[in-house]
């Protein structure tokens, strides 16, 4: 088997995509990264249904072969692209590319879950996008309320519904069966532009800590957790499927115990 793969990274220009393309590229394999933002192979806009359309075929007309494929775009803010962006921008891309992937002798897909699964959700927001239905999500997502802490609850339903769509694809013929292997990775906090408006203070890092402690007292870094993606998306991993790793420094056990 030829060393060198073949890799689609989303969300490549900033954050965990940055890392885990940098990271392949430092290993030798060829990486096609796209992002809404400049400075990537392929710049497109996954909160809508053409801008995905465009970024798939972009892809499709770039690469005969797609070994890897690693899902890093979302967006954290309270409103319906956030529910574009995270649930919709992801999977259609999966679903997208599948047929590329089994172009490979190792296919591999990873995405982006969030320890926001952990946390309270919009019912509405998940069950619509589990049933395919965006509009609906989407105003879903421009209706839902804090919940009882006050916090927003669109970002921890979109990754709600990821993880779920994710075991729920996993097994299935056409991936598990045809030896694309699905997974996802759930960060716990971690140093990325998202997170520019916690990391802007003193205070409202240390408030962050305590809502969502860890055994460490700290923010991962986006190499720690493109680490883990990395791996996972790569031939070494040929056993996991629709496994759902928390890579949070211990968040997920305070917050299930």
């Amino acid at each position: 088997m030829n060393s060198t793969r073949s890799y689609v990274v989303t969300g490549a220009a900033s954050g965990m995509g940055a890392a885990c393309a940098q990271l392949l590229s430092k290993a030798g394999h060829d990486v096609l990264t796209i992002d809404l933002a400049d400075g990537v192979d392929v710049t497109g806009d996954l909160s809508t249904p053409v801008g995905r359309d465009a970024v798939t075929q972009a892809v499709t007309d770039r690469l005969e072969r797609l070994d890897g494929l690693i899902c890093c775009a979302g967006a954290r803010e309270a409103r319906p692209d956030t529910v574009s962006v995270n649930y919709f921008g992801t999977v259609k891309v999966v679903l997208a590319l599948r047929e590329l992937l089994e172009s490979s002798p190792a296919p591999r897909v990873v995405v982006t879950s969030s320890v926001a699964t952990l946390l309270p959700n919009d019912p509405d927001i998940v069950a619509a996008c589990l049933e395919d239905d965006e509009p609906r999500a989407r105003s879903a997502g421009a209706k839902s309320t804090p919940d009882p802490t006050g916090r927003a609850r669109v970002y921890s339903s979109t990754k709600t519904a990821l993880s779920q769509w994710m075991r729920q694809t996993a097994p299935r013929p056409e991936w598990a069966g045809a030896g694309i292997l699905l997974n996802a990775v759930a960060p716990g906090t971690t140093a990325t532009p998202m997170m520019a408006d916690v990391l802007a203070s003193e205070d409202a890092t240390r408030s962050w800590m305590q809502f969502l402690p860890n055994t460490q007292d700290r923010f991962a870094t986006a190499a720690e957790v493109a680490e883990v993606m990395v791996w996972l998306a790569s031939p070494q991993n040929s056993l996991l499927v629709g496994q759902e790793l928390f890579a949070d420094l211990g968040t997920e056990l305070g917050l299930r115990s």
